[in-house]
């Protein structure tokens, strides 16, 4: 009898798990044939502890625009089709939103993002650059102090980091910080990326609450700011502002220029947003962003340096802008039209949002099919794997900027439908604005000022956790050359300065 029952227990678990994995099948979904073999467990640790790459072998492995697969006990419907994953994602009436942004507060219910996506025109935009133009010169500044004969060498991946981690503590937190300087500022807890911490990555256990202290220390930075600008009535030009704004009732989307609070709510109990919740989207956009921005500079300069003429090209670009006292301006960066496609191929190659993932929060069928997918099951748009395709682009693993200059093939449509930049919907879509300038203001300081130099020995590795970053130990090893010392040499020599 006590030997019956460890088979029964056995035979349930085993019964329980062939149920879900053979859930597209029953469904009637195209899908990957599953199989309890050592080949089928090396795929399911691939999904688990290498998503990024395993979701896009994935990708290869399907040929219908629908996809069913399994990740750990959790079934996934790949969509391989880029015109019905744009469609899904921006006209599903909310089947797929992103439920971290809907808000109740009393008898209101709203999506934040919709409400706070006023913040990322650049009619806001334009007077924070003044503030950002601060954080960029905090960096020369740094450089110009480690020069040594008009040559800086150092890891760029760590510096561009650390600037991007400036740029959302002063324009999304409110803070003067220069992590350059102040090592044991808050913030800096952000400069190191989560590769360096040797922790071993599941996608599984990925959404678990994590550095709660640090959530709570960011937590009271915000409540000390809203306070001042509350009741003591102190106004500075950035994101936060435009949130405490919203918070005490203010529309954003009013086409008003004003920065100040209106008839602000006297008590908590009447504010749109709690601190608290005003302190969650903060370090929303501070991850959301932070990674996005590092990766996307730190790429298009990895890339550029490897072609000479394309560094050429987006100096001479960057030359002929006419600057007023030395400043760039704000509307300059619209003019930066080479170094625009520089950005739509780094962002085609390594996109910061590899793969979008969504839940689906109510029944929905899929537009075009006879399918439907259930509440609760996870759809999947493998952005990387589209953009790297050669269905779309060609060539897809070289880096050809000028592949933007003119759509005249034949795939103009496909084409634009497989290139999606920062994301499709959800917040990377919302803020691309703000990170194209701050990506545009590292690019123009440090290609006015400087050449750059990879270590050619060093062997460079790309990898997603899931944002793109450069793996290797040593980060990615440049070195700098002042352009006035490049100058002076190449005249001397006779040559025509770069």
């Amino acid at each position: 009898m006590w030997l019956l029952l460890p088979i029964l227990v056995y035979s349930l678990i085993y019964l329980y798990v062939r149920h879900i994995y053979s859930y597209w099948r029953r469904k009637g979904f195209p899908s990957e044939a599953t199989a309890f073999s050592l080949r089928y467990l090396r795929r399911f640790y691939h999904r688990e502890f290498r998503h990024v790459q395993a979701i896009c072998e994935a990708y290869h492995e399907g040929r219908d625009r629908l996809h069913g697969i399994y990740c750990f006990f959790r079934p996934v419907l790949l969509v391989r089709d880029p015109d019905l994953a744009g469609h899904i994602l921006q006209q599903s009436n909310g089947h797929f939103g992103e439920g971290k942004w809907e808000y109740v507060k009393s008898y209101r219910r709203f999506n934040l993002l919709e409400k706070l996506s006023p913040m990322f025109s650049t009619r806001r935009l334009s007077p924070m650059f003044n503030n950002a133009q601060r954080v960029a010169q905090h960096m020369m500044q740094h450089l110009l102090d480690r020069e040594q004969q008009g040559r800086v060498e150092l890891d760029l991946q760590q510096l561009l980091r650390t600037y991007a981690v400036n740029m959302m503590g002063n324009l999304v937190y409110g803070l003067d910080v220069n992590n350059f300087e102040q090592t044991d500022h808050i913030l800096n807890s952000y400069v190191q990326h989560p590769s360096q911490y040797g922790v071993l990555q599941s996608i599984t256990l990925r959404g678990t609450p994590q550095n709660s202290t640090l959530s709570t220390r960011l937590l009271d930075l915000v409540k000390q700011n809203v306070e001042l600008r509350e009741q003591s009535g102190i106004m500075r030009k950035d994101m936060l502002q435009l949130m405490v704004k919203f918070r005490n009732g203010n529309d954003l989307s009013d086409g008003s220029d004003k920065w100040q609070i209106e008839h602000p709510f006297r008590t908590k109990d009447y504010k749109l947003m709690s601190i608290e919740r005003l302190a969650k989207v903060a370090e929303d956009l501070l991850h959301s962003g932070l990674d996005s921005i590092a990766s996307t500079i730190t790429l298009t300069l990895y890339e550029i340096a490897q072609q000479p003429l394309i560094v050429e090209k987006l100096q001479t670009e960057i030359k002929e802008l006419n600057f007023v006292d030395g400043q760039l301006t704000f509307e300059q960066l619209g003019q930066l039209k080479y170094m625009e496609m520089c950005l739509k191929e780094t962002l085609r190659k390594y996109p910061p949002v590899p793969i979008i993932e969504r839940i689906c929060r109510k029944s929905y069928t899929l537009p075009g099919t006879k399918f439907s997918i259930g509440e609760g099951k996870t759809l999947m748009v493998p952005l990387l794997a589209i953009q790297r395709d050669g269905k779309y682009f060609g060539e897809p693993l070289k880096y050809k900027p000028l592949r933007f200059l003119h759509d005249k093939s034949q795939d103009i449509r496909q084409r634009r439908s497989a290139f999606v930049g920062f994301g499709i919907g959800g917040t990377q879509c919302a803020v691309q604005n703000f990170a194209k300038m701050v990506i545009k203001l590292a690019l123009v300081k440090l290609l006015q000022n400087y050449h750059l130099e990879l270590d050619a020995s060093a062997v460079v590795e790309v990898s997603h956790l899931p944002a793109p970053f450069i793996s290797s130990k040593d980060g990615l090893k440049v070195q700098l050359k002042a352009r006035k010392i490049l100058t002076q040499s190449n005249y001397l020599k006779g040559s025509k300065p770069i």
